[in-house]
């Protein structure tokens, strides 16, 4: 049997920080600005402050069930089957729309250089070409990770040491509220779409038994990644507003706006090609990653079909990369940039509820009951699409897992034939 390298907390707390700051506080900075105003701010705030709360739930769990698998691992063995087979196929689900809203988030950005773009069939084209190439293994992913987490770091640290300067105090006065949906309406939409901006976070505890004593760095690594990103999300956000305002909403992307005041006009299609560079290396992540989730449910939940797990001669989950392949073409079909982002925070909802409930099941009623009154508040934050979309999913599955639920003769046959594959797969 091979021996495993363990990541260590830096590098938790590198692959975290690289899992959550994405394309959101780039790309949707105006939006929340358009709901909220000034009180966007205060909206990265609460949400991020809220997610700190959730993220001791996932804590809490981990150092229980320090096995890969998060949310899903926690529900199925505090509550059964049936809950751990919705949130764990909602993680997979998770990992999909991800996919879908990351390459509807890049085609976005690259609208600002080429605006006549037909971004549909290039998407559609995007993810069924990495989809084939995933199939053939992951070898690149680890360069490519680095890389794109290295581009990223680096725009946020070129962006606000450069731009900081031309932020106006006179665009943070009056602290007003600026579109239809003003008040507390505007607010709780703005609310609820900061928590994309943090939605990365809960694929850390899915690789728990990938880190060095778990139960003891997930906890403290998670607490550092989430100061860290709060503070960066409201400086970006905050220099943004302060350098453009109540023109804020007018900008697909405000940073690279902002950006060209420094450099001139080179600088949007330069600031816009980083973003894209960085967006690019989450999309290959995804796509490698969210069928692995798959073929994990299968190996550890009874009612996943094995053959969803079996790999082909490159190591390659195939059949699991298929769906997650056709399931991203469809979502990336079904809505713009900001339904999908809206529908990303709907699955990670389910799973912040869940792990919620295990913590009060479990005896911490402070952190899982504050996790479900946050929840409880994102639930309506959320547009009527969205709820009717991702409820829609959760009936699915459920219709599913009663129609392929197995006995427990066959379910016993079915644990020692995944329990071989599994030591296979460790060889």
């Amino acid at each position: 049997m091979k021996d495993k390298k363990l990541l260590s907390p830096a590098a938790v707390y590198l692959l975290g920080i690289n899992s959550i700051i994405g394309s959101g506080i780039f790309l949707l900075a105006g939006k929340i600005y358009q709901d909220a105003g000034n009180w966007s701010l205060l909206a990265i705030l609460f949400a991020g402050l809220s997610i700190f709360v959730i993220a001791f739930s996932y804590s809490n769990m981990s150092k229980i069930y320090p096995e890969n698998g998060g949310a899903f691992v926690y529900a199925k063995e505090v509550f059964g089957r049936f809950p751990g087979f919705i949130v764990g196929m909602v993680t997979w689900l998770l990992g999909t729309v991800s996919l879908a809203t990351e390459v509807s988030a890049l085609l976005t950005a690259l609208k600002m250089i080429f605006p006549q773009m037909n971004g549909k069939w290039i998407g559609i084209t995007l993810i069924l070409v990495l989809g084939i190439i995933s199939c053939f293994g992951s070898s690149i992913i680890a360069e490519l990770d680095n890389l794109t987490s290295f581009v990223k770091i680096l725009i946020v640290l070129v962006f606000i040491g450069t731009t900081i300067w031309l932020v106006k105090g006179a665009n943070f006065s009056p602290v007003v509220l600026t579109s239809p949906s003003s008040g507390l309406t505007g607010f709780l939409s703005a609310y609820g779409t900061v928590f994309f901006f943090f939605t990365g976070f809960s694929f850390l505890p899915v690789n728990a038994e990938k880190m060095k004593d778990p139960s003891k760095n997930l906890p403290k690594m998670m607490s550092f990644v989430m100061i860290t990103c709060i503070a960066v999300y409201l400086l970006i956000q905050g220099i943004t507003i302060g350098v453009l305002g109540n023109h804020l909403p007018n900008s697909i992307v405000p940073a690279a706006t902002i950006f060209a005041q420094i450099i001139g006009s080179i600088g949007i299609p330069l600031f816009v090609i980083g973003i894209c560079i960085s967006i690019f290396g989450v999309i290959v992540a995804n796509t490698f990653n969210t069928p692995t989730i798959l073929a994990s449910l299968a190996l550890a939940h009874e009612d996943v079909p094995l053959l969803v797990a079996k790999n082909n001669r490159f190591g390659s989950p195939t059949l699991a990369v298929i769906l997650t392949t056709l399931g991203a073409i469809g979502l990336f079909l079904s809505g713009n940039y900001v339904f999908l982002s809206g529908l990303t925070v709907f699955m990670s909802f389910i799973q912040y509820l869940s792990t919620g409930l295990t913590n009060v099941k479990k005896k911490y009623l402070w952190v899982g009951g504050g996790t479900i009154v946050f929840s409880l508040v994102l639930l309506i934050s959320f547009t009527i699409p969205v709820l009717i979309l991702g409820f829609s999913f959760i009936l699915v599955l459920a219709i599913v897992y009663f129609i392929v639920k197995v006995d427990d003769e066959h379910l016993e046959k079915v644990k020692q034939e995944k329990q071989v594959l599994k030591e296979k797969m460790k060889m």
